[in-house]
């Protein structure tokens, strides 16, 4: 198989290199919009397999040209691009799969009842896509992506789900920064300052940002960690999919003091702004400057120091009693990166989407249309995990 993975970033470098090490794909092609950075990964994979290619994500038409002749365009790059992608596959009639989608699209403010989520704008393609033939996986990284797929692996041994919780702890920091994120500080910033979703009383509904703060005790050893409702994909999804009378969804994600006073200092000072303002006479978007000013992500796993645990609860019944199931998966930054040359961050994400891409080339993924992990099968995910050093536990509640 032929794929091209759209974005040069810490995950897509995660990606590719698996796939261009992989038995199903004889051809990787990096998707960049930065030659260079291209170049340089590339070199680094260092696979007669792989070329690079320069790409606009904002292009259809030139997408359209380069996507022609593959089997699956992988996007890792910002959300904001996802629809024009999706768009330029349906023209070349290629498959497709991501990590995230733009959940910026929504404009409810706190305390509104949503009318329809970002998710569902990707969803309503699904029926355009079936009869294109086509695949498209979204939000198959790790959060989302692993933790839609564990919900559905206890949903699956409940007669009844009352409450999915996805709860992402990390008590990581990186050596010399008092505020360097290890994903895109754009998306971490844009997801945080953000109204979060969440679901309950039947309707997807909008809180405050920073809300729902609570002490949380992540597996070992992450340990203790304070928690914050953040917008995110799952809970966009996971009471419709998942079913069985899902009462509670809801994502909250540890947030240190000095992370959350510098995000909101961010917010205050109007620094997220994405549109461009004058200054001095040049135009230029307050939040890319923020963004130029941080290390990059993918420069950083060398530094990284903690570990990251990443999971779901769901609670139900079963027989008429109480169940439930606590099940995730997590890395050490450090051993990630000796043993890896990658941040633990990257790691966890870039390998979800390369296990799907497998899957799929081995036929293990069959669905057509458009659909969010929950309607995947989870076993090959949770069984290819170990081979890249991700482990799965799970905890009967």
């Amino acid at each position: 198989m032929k794929a091209m993975v759209l974005g040069v970033g810490a995950i897509g470098s995660v990606t590719a290199d698996v796939l261009a090490h992989s038995e199903e794909f004889d051809k990787v092609i990096l998707g960049a919009r930065n030659l260079e950075k291209g170049k340089r990964l590339e070199k680094k994979i260092s696979s007669d397999k792989v070329t690079v290619k320069k790409v606009d994500a904002s292009d259809v038409g030139a997408m359209t040209k380069a996507f022609k002749g593959l089997d699956l365009v992988l996007n890792v790059v910002i959300p904001r691009y996802n629809f024009a992608i999706m768009e330029a596959c349906e023209k070349a009639k290629v498959n497709y799969a991501d990590t995230a989608w733009d959940i910026a699209l929504d404009k409810t403010k706190p305390g509104q009842i949503i009318n329809q989520t970002p998710a569902f704008l990707y969803l309503n393609k699904d029926k355009a896509w079936k009869k294109l033939g086509l695949t498209g996986m979204l939000g198959i990284g790790c959060d989302p992506g692993l933790t839609n797929l564990f919900a559905r692996r206890a949903a699956d041994r409940l007669d009844k789900v009352r409450d999915i919780l996805v709860r992402d702890g990390d008590n990581g920091y990186v050596e010399g920064y008092e505020f360097a994120p290890m994903w895109s500080p754009e998306t971490l910033i844009e997801e945080v300052l953000m109204p979060a979703t969440a679901y309950f009383d039947g309707h997807y509904r909008k809180l405050g940002s920073f809300d729902g703060k609570e002490l949380f005790d992540f597996p070992d050893p992450v340990g203790k960690l304070p928690i914050y409702n953040v917008d995110h994909e799952e809970q966009e999804t996971l009471p419709t999919y998942i079913g069985k009378g899902c009462e509670t969804c809801n994502f909250k994600i540890a947030l240190g003091d000095e992370y959350v006073d510098a995000i909101k200092m961010i917010g205050k000072l109007g620094l997220s702004n994405p549109n461009k303002i004058d200054v001095k006479g040049v135009k230029v978007a307050p939040r890319d400057v923020v963004n130029a000013v941080l290390p990059d992500p993918s420069t950083l796993g060398d530094k990284a120091r903690g570990d990251c645990a990443i999971g779901t609860i769901t609670k139900g019944e079963k027989d008429g009693r109480e169940l439930g199931y606590y099940m995730w998966t997590g890395m050490n930054h450090q051993k990630c990166f000796t043993e890896h040359n990658n941040s633990a961050t990257a790691w966890t994400v870039g390998i979800p989407l390369a296990i799907a891409a497998r899957l799929f080339a081995q036929g293990k993924i069959t669905q057509k249309g458009v659909f969010p992990p929950e309607m995947m099968d989870s076993e090959p995910f949770v069984e290819m995990l170990p081979k890249y050093d991700m482990y799965y536990k799970e905890k009967k509640l």
